[in-house]
């Protein structure tokens, strides 16, 4: 198993429920007496920001709105230091 296995999963994780999220959301506008779908799309959001948190707490911020982690608080983000997380 290679080091960055399991960021790389986790990333992988993060793109999945996004597209969720975007089809859900398109959806939902062009059905929105769905109720089904809007829970669907609700607990979609939630999960995506839950793998995302996990992921930026283990690995560091994926853009700027992000909500900064301790290490970049405490010692400052390098936004030009590699490797960038699609290089690892």
């Amino acid at each position: 198993m290679n080091v960055y296995d399991d960021e790389w999963n986790l990333m992988k994780k993060m793109q999945q429920l996004d597209f969720v999220v975007v089809e859900l959301t398109l959806y939902t506008d062009t059905h929105p007496d769905d109720e089904d779908a809007r829970n669907q799309w609700r607990e979609a959001i939630k999960e995506a920001a839950r793998v995302r948190k996990h992921y930026e707490s283990k690995y560091g911020p994926l853009s700027l709105l992000s909500v900064p982690s301790k290490q970049a608080i405490e010692v400052g983000w390098q936004w030009n230091s590699t490797p960038w997380p699609w290089q690892r």
